[in-house]
């Protein structure tokens, strides 16, 4: 299991790739104090993992992630405390760009893969020393490897993620057809910088923060479950034993709802006319909420924390970085509603959030390692802005690896592709023709391990699953009917 290295020449970067320091974006300073105050825990190691179906052209993916390493500037970074706090530097790409692991005689090459990457993710990365990402291939059996991606969070989101891997798709088809690739689309990290330092002096960022500061400051609900700053006020999760639980690793387990499944909820969320834009994220998080209206007991005033992209600018969408923020929705839960009107406060709720989401130091820190007060309520992780589906003439399959701290109860949400042809002219025909190829949802719930055993976790999944069906089923009654 000797890794091949690369035997590709150095990556095109551009004449800027030693620079002064800079100062860390705003969405990175979380991050360095959650990794610097717990420097032994892997807080924020991330990996992906793609399954290749198909004769892949190895010199060809070497071409490709040696010229997305060139062009990606976040990925060539290391970050340093100095005398007037972290600062960030660009350096050379990492060599080899490239590292090839043959597991073809292994009995279970895929398991063996599967170990090994683990292995890697709880390992921490020196942010100063050690390069924030790695790529590597693990050569499977005839036509079938994984190429399995690794970085620190603080230089890529989840949306940075998707970038870099549909960029590295791009660059592949490129190479291996024969053909000179496109010019790549992400701009420099200092471009991004002044873009930051421009909306911090902009009239945006008082409306912004004057909203942010009116959601904080709304009353507590009639049932007392707020506290002084209304629903959402910061509390400790408890563990099976009655005492304070801080954040734990994830226990995790996962369902998928199929396409027909995510089409009769989706249309039950919808209710009277055409499905607005976000439709669909505002439905799962509504279903959150029910979910956490059910778990908590009527609680009728509900927190869901929202991770978000934080872009606006078509450099910010554009470029690999990170920049994402985490929003706190406070919901009402009207028992006497029906889950339409639900979905369409919570798409209110969500609109406007979106409308202020670059402000900063809006959503709570549950992700640190140290005895922090972090509430219980969960964090709904919408990440279906893309699913890659080929890789060239390979057939491709993505596998997250997620990581890091749970607070009590989070959800990640990905697209799920079925395979080729499996359900679509079922769909076509329920749908119509000429619309987005059928895609279902797959459900992580990722659960803090101080405070659920994966009994509970199952029980969790099991209870949400139900409460979907039955809104589903019979979307015009009262919520109340359904709990």
């Amino acid at each position: 299991m000797t890794p091949e290295t690369s035997p590709a020449p150095a990556p095109p970067t551009s004449t800027r790739s030693r620079g002064r320091p800079r100062h860390l974006a705003a969405a990175q300073y979380g991050i360095w104090e959650g990794q610097r105050h717990a420097p032994a825990v892997p807080l924020y190691e991330c990996g992906v993992a793609l399954t290749l179906t198909g004769a892949l052209d190895r010199l060809a993916l070497h071409r490709a992630v040696a010229r997305a390493l060139g062009e990606t500037e976040t990925l060539r970074t290391r970050f340093h405390m100095t005398p007037h706090g972290p600062r960030r530097a660009l350096v050379p790409p990492p060599l080899p760009v490239l590292t090839v692991t043959d597991l073809r005689h292994e009995a279970d090459p895929e398991a063996v893969a599967d170990a090994r990457i683990r292995a890697d993710l709880a390992t921490v990365t020196d942010l100063a020393r050690q390069d924030p990402c790695a790529h590597e291939l693990f050569l499977l059996g005839p036509e079938r490897a994984l190429l399995y991606f690794r970085y620190h969070h603080i230089v890529l989101d989840g949306f940075g993620q998707y970038l870099h891997l549909r960029r590295l798709a791009e660059l592949y088809e490129a190479f291996e057809s024969g053909r000179a690739p496109t010019a790549g689309a992400a701009v420099p990290l200092d471009r991004l910088a002044a873009d930051e330092a421009a909306y911090l002096r902009s009239p945006q960022y008082a409306e912004d923060a004057a909203y942010w500061h009116a959601e904080r400051s709304s009353a507590a609900p009639p049932d007392g479950s707020g506290g002084p700053d209304g629903p959402g006020t910061p509390r400790r999760p408890v563990a099976a034993d009655g005492h304070a639980a801080p954040p734990g690793p994830a226990v995790s387990r996962t369902a998928v709802l199929t396409p027909h499944r995510l089409g009769t909820l989706l249309d039950a969320g919808r209710g009277e006319g055409p499905a607005p834009v976000g439709h669909e994220a505002a439905t799962l998080i509504a279903a959150t909420a029910v979910w956490s209206y059910d778990r908590h007991g009527g609680r009728t005033g509900i927190v869901v924390n929202l991770p978000v992209t934080a872009r606006r600018s078509r450099a910010e969408l554009d470029t690999p970085a990170q920049l994402a923020n985490e929003l706190p929705l406070r919901l009402a839960v009207d028992p006497d509603a029906s889950f339409a009107a639900l979905v369409r406060h919570t798409g209110v709720k969500v609109r406007e959030a979106l409308r202020h989401q670059r402000h900063r130091a809006v959503g709570p820190s549950t992700r640190t390692a140290g005895p922090v007060e972090a509430p219980p309520a969960p964090q709904v992780n919408i990440m279906t802005f893309g699913a890659l589906s080929g890789f060239g003439s390979c057939r491709a399959s993505c596998r997250q690896y997620p990581v890091g701290l749970v607070a009590d109860i989070d959800l990640n949400v990905y697209r799920e592709l079925p395979a080729p042809n499996e359900g679509r002219e079922k769909e076509e025909a329920r749908t119509g023709p000429g619309h987005l190829p059928p895609y279902g949802l797959r459900l992580e719930f990722r659960a803090n391990s101080h405070r659920h055993r994966p009994d509970d976790v199952s029980r969790h999944r099991r209870r949400f699953l139900e409460l979907l069906d039955a809104v589903a089923g019979r979307p015009d009654l009262p919520l109340a009917r359904h709990l």
